[in-house]
């Protein structure tokens, strides 16, 4: 062994000892201390937190904080609106979208007009999708299109935004439009091609090219972290993005650097790449790719894909906290049940159903889907009442295996790592400023299976701190060895 060899091996050791242990409550007392303990780091000096630890298999509460507290749930609002999806529109719902043009208007391989691609507000549709659609074209031997491709997204009215988003995140692929026909999550790509010396502007291309946005590019090459300081804003409410930032010149080992950005027409970009892939694929495209709604005549279905099922759907938003795929779960509810795709419609139906499974009508203020609003509030009681009723519907698997795994995937990879709760705890997390939340469900030690509910706001201290404590209580439930 070399030198350098035991000396990490001293390191690990002394780390080792170092840690703190891992707190294994023996007794109902000793865990309700223990998790009082955890609430009081000084971290959360000046917030509140709600708690509510519940016993599965006896239905005794075990532990209690403010549990009528309405507070900000950030993305722990997934769970009320992916719960409410499975169980108003079935494991088995799909989006389709959906390819039209007027009736007759198909005839020896000419489409004499218009086409129009119609979405039902899948928020997944992406390359395969759109692949998928011009396979179909190409088998019913379409060779051209005389008129424009048009796309309709007006399943989901105005507006894009949720109310009370923040309008200094617009640019972030986490605030992203909803629309009714959505393509590539809504965001796009843009490269910054470093110049071989520093002091020159770097390049930018891109991706997908056809984009509908415009790049200002304000990008400069210097020695500097990689792509430290790299940003896109895109102008607020309209389409002209704004690269900033240096980057290190190729001279000095520097790379090409993707930042993200959103969309604000995902109608007009999604038919924008399928006109793309339309010419790619040798079907003459005459007009241009735009916006708009299909005529009411346009009643030839030419081809339609299918995203995959909602049994499948509630883990793409869940695991990665998508806020765009909550978004259209909430407005297809509305859709699907009262026939407008409103935030308005989907509300109305979310909360009748919380009162179906006994969740008080004031415990929730409901404004989004997605937890991104700061103004919606919910109470601990109400994601207990949520999480208790999914562990009785015939959902009940899907809906657990659709939550993130401590120290396995989503949110959680990287949390509660080598502990009682890694493999074991499957949970929603939720961040926001000053706001912190994880809420699901455990095993101990012993066997039982709790459900829990943490909700933090108004806390000064980082995330990171606001976790540690949350990281804390969950593990000190599933190594619990007491009954």
């Amino acid at each position: 062994m070399s030198t350098a060899e035991r000396r990490a091996v001293v390191w690990l050791v002394l780390v080792t000892l170092a840690a703190p242990a891992v707190a294994k409550p023996a007794t109902r007392e000793s865990l309700v201390r223990e998790l009082d303990a955890a609430l009081t780091a000084p971290a959360l000096r000046g917030g509140v937190q709600a708690v509510i630890v519940e016993c599965l298999d006896t239905g005794d509460v075990w532990y209690e904080r403010n549990p009528n507290l309405l507070l900000l749930p950030a993305s722990n609002q997934k769970l009320i609106t992916t719960a409410a999806a499975l169980a108003l529109l079935g494991a088995d719902y799909r989006f389709a979208t959906t390819l039209k043009s007027r009736k007759t208007a198909l005839r020896d391989g000419v489409i004499r007009g218009d086409l129009y691609l119609c979405g039902s507000g899948d928020p997944f549709l992406d390359e395969d999708g759109l692949d998928d659609l011009v396979r179909q074209l190409t088998q019913r031997g379409v060779k051209e299109v005389e008129g424009s491709i048009v796309g309709d997204g007006s399943c989901y009215p105005p507006p894009a935004y949720g109310y009370g988003w923040s309008w200094d995140d617009m640019s972030y692929y986490y605030s992203a439009p909803v629309c009714g026909l959505n393509y590539h999550r809504n965001v796009c790509d843009i490269t910054v091609i470093p110049a071989e010396r520093p002091g020159h502007r770097a390049g930018v291309r891109l991706l997908p090219s056809c984009a509908p946005v415009s790049i200002v590019n304000q990008t400069m090459t210097r020695q500097t972290e990689e792509g430290g300081d790299l940003s896109a804003e895109r102008d607020l409410g309209g389409s002209t993005v704004r690269v900033a930032g240096a980057i290190p010149p190729r001279s000095a080992g520097g790379r090409e650097t993707a930042v993200r950005v959103t969309v604000s027409n995902p109608a007009l970009y999604a038919v924008r790449r399928l006109r793309e892939k339309l010419r790619s694929a040798g079907i003459l495209v005459r007009g241009s790719a735009k916006q708009g709604t299909a005529a009411s005549d346009a009643t030839e279905v030419i081809g339609t894909t299918f995203s995959p099922p909602l049994s499948e759907l509630v883990r793409l938003v869940n695991k990665p906290s998508d806020n765009l795929g909550a978004e259209c779960l909430l407005r297809a509810i509305g859709l699907a049940r009262k026939g407008v795709g409103s935030v308005a419609a989907g509300r109305e139906e979310v909360i009748a159903w919380l009162k179906s499974i006994g969740a008080p009508a004031d415990g929730i203020i409901l404004r989004d889907g997605s937890g991104l609003s700061r103004m919606n509030y919910v109470t601990a009681y109400t994601l207990r009442c949520v999480l208790r009723a999914m562990t009785t519907s015939p959902l009940a698997d899907i809906y657990r295996e659709s939550l993130p795994v401590a120290g396995v995937d989503g949110t959680l990879r990287s949390r509660m790592k080598d502990t009682p709760a890694q493999g074991n705890c499957r949970a929603k997390t939720g961040y926001a400023s000053n706001v912190s939340s994880l809420s699901g469900y455990v095993a101990t030690k012993s066997g039982k299976r709790l459900l829990f509910v943490i909700l933090m706001n108004n806390h000064a201290c980082r995330n990171a701190d606001a976790t540690a404590v949350q990281d804390r209580m969950a593990v000190a439930l599933a190594g619990y060895d007491g009954e």
